[in-house]
């Protein structure tokens, strides 16, 4: 829950539940709005104090707990999507592609989708 996508679409269902299509696509809004309004008024401001050693150590703090909070939401959706042969190879080979060339991520998992399909039948 650390990512706007579930934020967003509890937003848009409850936002539907009362208000229908209207009432989804204004808690959309809701939800996009106040940080693209805080972005827009502070970007003129980014270059003064993008060399400010504080700012930058804020940042560099910032921007490592995002790393870790994502690579804990990585492992936790590994924990409970890499349960047998067939799925961890394709996470394998889906990783190595993404090290090794340069392939469009959907495309991968388009493809990682497709092997799926052929390797669990059911």
């Amino acid at each position: 829950m650390i990512t706007p996508g579930p934020v967003v679409i509890t937003a848009g269902f409850i936002g539907y539940l009362v208000a229908g299509l209207i009432g989804a696509m204004l808690a959309g809004l809701a939800v996009f709005v106040p940080p693209y309004m805080i972005v827009i008024a502070g970007a003129p401001y980014y270059r003064r104090f993008a060399k400010n050693l504080q700012v930058k150590a804020f940042v560099q703090g910032v921007t490592a707990a995002a790393v870790g909070a994502i690579a804990g939401a990585a492992f936790i959706l590994g924990r409970r999507s890499l349960i047998d042969l067939p799925t961890v190879s394709i996470a394998v080979v889906t990783f190595g592609l993404l090290g090794f060339k340069k392939i469009p991520e959907p495309l991968l998992i388009l493809a990682a989708g497709v092997a799926g399909l052929l390797l669990f039948k059911g």
